[in-house]
């Protein structure tokens, strides 16, 4: 019984926003020359789980969001949704010839779109890639086994009313179920691994939205 407390208290805390309906662009003719941001969000919180932080319910659920954060922090793990962002960027400008503009460093204080588009001032156009659940956590049946959980939301706005164009939330579990990593591998060489499955699943989540939603190819 402790154990499902926990499953709930972990979603409950990892659970940033609701995943976003899928809509696909109905063209791309209207994209050349307009002008692009990449929107950026602060980091989210990382989740860290072991069957040790589980047992204890509530307290264990926040207990993994602190080790996580720290890890993140020690480790330098990058923020998947950057990858994505600059992948499909770079597609939308070489594919499409949109203009990039220069991010400055701005972060938005949310995703709501009128808030975007104040943040990016000059934007004909937004994409919007936010991380809002990134994980590791053991295999229930399998102690000493993990997986690595990530999931966005990537969405391209108007710039200028904050229309969807087209959106897409991605749920990626990078690792290989027939041999899922150790703790002790995935932590090594400051999270090397870790990083490296972090990456496979922004490509993932990339890919998959170019080909359903943004209907362009891949220029790597």
């Amino acid at each position: 019984m402790r154990k499902v407390f926990a499953v709930a208290a972990i979603a409950a805390i990892l659970v940033g926003c609701a995943p976003v309906p899928t809509k696909s662009i109905n063209s791309t003719a209207g994209l050349q020359g307009k002008r692009l941001a990449i929107t950026r969000h602060p980091i989210p919180d990382f989740s860290a789980g072991t069957a040790g932080k589980a047992m204890f319910a509530m307290v264990g659920a926040i207990a993994m969001i602190h080790a996580g954060n720290e890890l993140v922090r020690q480790d330098q793990i990058e923020d998947p949704a950057i990858r994505i962002g600059q992948r499909l960027s770079a597609d939308l400008a070489k594919t499409q010839g949109v203009i990039l503009l220069p991010s400055n460093g701005l972060v938005a204080s949310s995703d709501d779109p009128a808030t975007l588009i104040k943040t990016y001032p000059g934007a004909d156009l937004l994409l919007d890639v936010r991380t809002y659940a990134w994980s590791y956590i053991y295999y229930p049946t399998k102690w000493a086994s993990y997986r690595v959980n990530y999931d966005a939301n990537v969405r391209l706005l108007d710039g200028k009313s904050g229309e969807v164009i087209a959106q897409q939330a991605c749920k990626i579990d990078p690792t290989d179920p027939n041999n899922p990593p150790s703790l002790e591998a995935l932590r090594a060489n400051q999270g090397a691994l870790l990083k490296q499955l972090l990456s496979k699943a922004a490509d993932a989540c990339a890919g998959n939205v170019e080909q359903q939603v943004l209907r362009v190819a891949s220029v790597n």
